[in-house]
């Protein structure tokens, strides 16, 4: 869930010195499913120069709805392009954080070992060129 992603934000922009970018790419299947959207929309607006947010939905607003207020977030499931766009490029100094359900987790970086380690990186951090010690997952 989004819970341990919310912590390491808020830690980061707590200290107005650390000059950390944050990126958040929040993944739901409907606009309802986006737990805690107002404070994360809250952060952005308070840090425009340090927090970014990119919501996938795998049913944005359609129809009427669209109409006033239209989508500009992703749609499906997160994919390379996604990645490629809204993800620093693999470098020594970024640390990318996942967390969600298993299938996500298998196409992104890979799933923990069974003794709940790191374990293997994979899916497409790996194809981006992202190394073990750049990916945590949660």
């Amino acid at each position: 869930g989004i819970t341990p992603m919310l912590q390491v934000i808020e830690e980061v922009l707590r200290n107005k010195d650390d000059k950390t970018k944050v990126k958040l790419m929040f993944a739901n299947v409907n606009p309802d499913d986006i737990l805690l959207k107002e404070q994360i929309d809250a952060l952005v607006a308070a840090n425009p120069d340090r927090f970014e947010v990119f919501y996938v939905l795998n049913n944005p607003p359609s129809g009427i709805m669209s109409m006033f207020s239209p989508w500009t977030g992703g749609v499906g499931f997160i994919n390379e392009e996604m990645c490629k766009s809204h993800l620093p490029a693999p470098s020594d100094d970024i640390k990318v954080f996942v967390c969600g359900p298993p299938p996500m987790m298998a196409a992104i970086s890979g799933d923990k070992a069974p003794d709940k380690s790191q374990g293997d990186l994979s899916g497409i951090l790996a194809k981006m060129g992202y190394t073990k010690s750049q990916v945590f997952k949660f």
